[in-house]
């Protein structure tokens, strides 16, 4: 007797309805996008007659598959075999007709990365740029470790590695913290990238009393916030200060613009080579730069902003070397304005005053 051996054949998986529908959207969008950019090319390959019934061909399938997906104008209920089996044959229709200009797999991933790394070009060249803070020089609103957006579309259209803008349409207002190009020709930082906040603008008379703001002649408006006591750190990326001094939190108003500043009490060291009244008669020995004393300063008492130029300050008044050592800051070295912290998450979406 002859015995057969019965072969089980393996059931084809169910398809997945979403899986299915996906991938005829995906199949609709690339043969109609390929029909519309080659059926010339197809009509000189094959001629006229060929070329007919192959566009024909893919026309046909690709409304046969337009037919089995349920949208809002087409209200069919979806049966993923058929559908599937449809996507199978237009596959092969677009593969047979149009297969020559299809993309591969990895020519899609080279384009995704080209247009990833494009897009992340622009938006760092014009529109937004990450800094980080490495000093403490604009405490209490910016902390040692913070990362912040700058945006660099607020002033104009800036040319790519560059500060300077190809097209201009705003300025910098008091009370904006600014990120800019330092330049102090032998100093180890010059062209780096330096954040303080605008205090005076063109034109602007500025001297600081007793740790307040005198402009145009008149101090600002400034309110004891809290007496506290303020860590000193003596290098970049400290994270913990090396002592602590009594200080005082105060609000700065210009305005209807304000934000908070911090200084020294009398008694700490830094406060002794450094006090809260600016611009000093002479310069201070103690000192390395320093801008705007009596012999170098016709305006004295007071300092006056030149045109196209802005006068900056750290929030951190005894700990930020900022104008009031080497002066003003030019428009076309300001690279944008500081606008959210995004790091540490701890501080949540922070926007800055």
């Amino acid at each position: 007797m002859e015995t057969r051996a019965t072969v089980a054949t393996k059931a084809e998986p169910e398809p997945k309805p979403k899986q299915v529908v996906k991938r005829a959207a995906e199949l609709l969008r690339e043969g109609e996008l390929l029909l519309k950019k080659k059926h010339k090319a197809l009509h000189k390959l094959l001629g006229p007659e060929a070329g007919d019934k192959a566009v024909a061909e893919v026309t046909g399938q690709l409304a046969a598959t337009r037919a089995l997906v349920p949208t809002r104008k087409n209200p069919v209920e979806l049966e993923p075999k058929r559908l599937h089996q449809q996507v199978i044959q237009l596959d092969q229709a677009i593969q047979t007709h149009l297969g020559r200009w299809r993309k591969s797999q990895l020519r899609e991933f080279v384009e995704a990365i080209l247009w990833a790394l494009g897009l992340a070009a622009v938006i760092k060249f014009f529109i937004l740029e990450a800094f980080s803070i490495p000093s403490s020089s604009m405490y209490p609103t910016l902390q040692i470790g913070d990362h912040l957006f700058i945006n660099k579309f607020e002033f104009g259209l800036y040319v790519p590695f560059s500060s300077k803008r190809a097209i201009e349409w705003g300025q910098p207002d008091r009370g904006d913290v600014i990120v800019f190009v330092y330049k102090y020709p032998g100093d180890p930082l010059d062209g780096e990238d330096f954040i303080k906040r605008v205090v005076a603008l063109p034109g602007d008379r500025i001297r600081l009393e007793d740790d307040r703001i005198i402009l145009n002649g008149q101090p600002i408006q400034t309110e004891i916030v809290a007496e506290t006591k303020c860590g000193m750190f003596g290098r970049d990326w400290e994270s913990t200060p090396s002592s602590y001094c009594p200080c005082v939190i105060q609000r700065e108003t210009v305005e209807d613009e304000s934000w908070e500043s911090q200084h020294l009490l009398p008694g700490c060291g830094r406060r002794e080579e450094w006090s809260g009244t600016w611009p000093q008669r002479e310069r201070p020995m103690t000192l390395g730069k320093y801008f705007g004393d009596q012999a170098k300063n016709p305006d004295w008492p007071d300092v006056v902003v030149p045109d196209d130029h802005v006068f900056v300050m750290g929030d951190n008044r005894d700990a930020s070397e900022d104008g009031r050592f080497w002066g003003f800051v030019p428009f076309d070295r300001i690279k944008g304005k500081a606008f959210i912290v995004f790091w540490p998450f701890s501080r949540g979406f922070d926007w800055i005053d």
